[in-house]
C-alpha cells in the first residue's frame, strides 16, 4: 500500500498549482491522491480547508492570461456588501481585458466583457476590475437594495477626529460616468434609480437601509457623518444618522455591539447625547429581524414627532 506523504508547511492548508506542487519537490502522481480535490484544471486543494477568496483570486488569475476579476468576485476583493448568496458564491468570476474569450475552467465562471484600461486596476497584487466598473456591473445581478448599499460602499468617505476614517474607492461622479457611458448594459435603469438614492457617508449596508426605509416612511432625509458638538463646540457624538433640526440621532448596533467594551462605549454615547439635549434611537438587529427595516422607522417617526417635526409639515 503506498503511504501518502505529507503535503510541505509551504502547501499545507491553501489551493496550490501543479507547478507551485513540482517546485515543492512532490511528483505529479501525488495531485492525485485522495486527500486533495481538483478545484480546477491545475489546481489542488487540501480536502476541508476553507479558502481565502483573495489567494484564490490571485492563483486563478495567475493560470488565466489576461484574466480580470469581476463582478461578484471584485466586489468581494473591494470589500463590498454583497446578500447572502453572493457572499456564498463559491466561483470565481473573470474575464478578459481584451474581450476575446470567455475563460473555461473548473471553479470559474467566465464573462465577456469589453473593459476600457481605465476599468481595470489591482488589489493587493491581484487585476480587478475599477470600483465604478465593478459597481455597473453589479446592477445587472444585485436587487436594487443591495445596489444602493454597493453605491454607498464605494463612495464612502469618512472624516472623523476619533474613530475610523474611510477613504473612498471612487465617486459618485464615476459612477455616473459609467452610467453615462454604458447607456445599453444590463440593469442600467436600476443603476440609474440606485444613484439617484446612493448618499455619501452611509457606513454600512444595514445604515443604508435604514436610510431607505426612513424615505418609504415618508419621514425628513437624515443627514449622515454629521457631528455632535457639546456647548463649547467640541465633538462628542458621531451618529450613524442625524436629523439636526430636530435633535434626533439615530445608531444602528449590529453584532459587534455585544462585546463588553463596545457596550460600554454605547453607554456614554447614549449618555452624551442626552445630557446635550438629543433625542437618540438605537436599532438593533433584533428589531430588525423581528420588525424589519419598515417596522423599526416607526420608532424613528415617533421619535421626530417628540423632537417637534410633524407629520402633516
Amino acid at each position: 500500500m503506498r503511504i501518502t506523504p505529507p503535503l510541505p508547511p509551504e502547501l499545507r492548508g491553501r489551493s496550490f498549482t501543479l507547478a507551485e506542487q513540482r517546485a515543492a519537490g512532490l511528483p505529479d502522481h501525488r495531485a492525485w491522491n485522495d486527500d486533495l480535490r481538483v478545484a480546477s484544471r491545475g489546481v489542488r486543494v487540501p480536502w476541508g480547508q476553507a479558502q481565502d477568496p483573495a489567494h484564490t483570486a490571485r492563483l486563478l488569475t495567475a493560470l488565466s492570461e489576461g484574466a480580470v476579476c469581476c463582478r461578484e468576485t471584485a466586489a468581494t476583493l473591494w470589500g463590498c456588501p454583497l446578500p447572502w448568496d453572493s457572499q456564498h458564491d463559491l466561483l470565481v468570476h473573470l474575464t478578459r481585458l481584451d474581450g476575446s474569450f470567455r475563460p473555461q475552467r473548473k471553479g470559474v465562471r467566465g464573462h465577456r466583457m469589453v473593459l476600457s484600461r481605465g476599468d481595470v486596476c489591482q488589489v493587493d497584487g491581484i487585476p480587478v476590475t475599477s470600483p465604478a466598473r465593478t459597481w455597473l456591473d453589479l446592477a445587472a445581478v444585485l436587487p436594487f437594495e443591495d445596489l444602493v448599499a454597493a453605491a454607498d460602499h464605494f463612495i464612502c468617505r469618512q472624516t472623523r477626529s476619533f474613530g475610523h476614517n474611510r477613504v473612498p474607492f471612487c465617486s459618485a461622479e464615476d459612477l455616473n460616468a459609467q452610467v453615462d457611458r454604458h447607456r445599453g448594459a444590463r440593469g442600467i435603469r436600476k443603476a440609474r434609480a440606485a444613484l439617484e438614492l446612493a448618499r455619501v457617508g452611509a457606513d454600512s449596508a444595514p445604515e443604508t437601509r435604514l436610510r431607505l426605509a426612513i424615505g418609504r416612511a415618508f419621514l425628513p432625509e437624515p443627514v449622515l457623518s454629521y457631528v455632535v458638538r457639546d456647548p463649547f463646540g467640541r465633538e462628542v457624538v458621531w451618529p450613524d444618522l442625524t436629523f439636526p433640526e430636530f435633535k434626533v440621532a439615530i445608531n444602528y448596533d449590529g453584532g459587534h455591539h455585544l462585546s463588553a467594551a463596545q457596550k460600554e462605549s454605547d453607554l456614554r454615547r447614549e449618555a452624551l447625547l442626552a445630557a446635550n439635549g438629543w433625542i437618540s434611537v438605537v436599532i438593533t438587529v433584533e428589531q430588525v429581524r423581528e420588525h424589519g427595516y419598515d417596522g423599526v422607522a416607526r420608532l424613528i417617526r415617533r421619535a421626530l414627532i417628540r423632537g417637534g417635526w410633524s407629520p402633516r409639515g
